[in-house]
């Protein structure tokens, strides 16, 4: 599946309650569809992880659902500690950390170097550090 083709899902399940929400308490992405967290879990499960379309979620930055998305895609088995810094990294929002760690950086074999790595990172943002510590303990 293609990103158009998953942006036409988004389509579907778009609400714009919760959209306008977000967009109310300050959510900086310009495209926010309103998606609760099961309903983008549900089109997760029907695509297959793949670094390719995680990647090109990820890249997707102005999307909220993109973004959320992609931490459900990244293959385990293929992320390398310097990816992961770079993802936790380049962060927007809580939501995007709290999803980063909860659905990947805690599942990695080097999960707790990744949080000693951006504890000395002055560029991770706070809020990215303090989610993976608090999805580690």
């Amino acid at each position: 599946m293609d990103l158009q083709s998953i942006k036409k899902d988004f389509f579907v399940f778009r609400n714009g309650i919760v959209a306008d929400t977000l967009r109310k308490a300050g959510m900086p992405h310009k495209v926010i569809f309103g998606l609760q967290i099961p309903q983008i879990a549900a089109i997760a499960k029907a695509l297959t992880p793949s670094s390719e379309l995680a990647e090109a979620l990820w890249n997707d930055s102005e999307v909220r659902e993109s973004r959320i998305l992609a931490t459900y895609l990244f293959p385990v088995d293929e992320m390398s500690l310097e990816k992961a810094i770079w993802l936790l990294g380049s962060v927007r929002t809580q939501e995007e950390s709290d999803m980063l760690a909860f659905r990947l950086l805690k599942r990695l074999h080097f999960a707790s170097e990744i949080l000693k790595e951006a504890e000395k990172d002055p560029e991770i943002p706070e809020y990215a550090v303090a989610s993976l510590r608090n999805h580690l303990s």
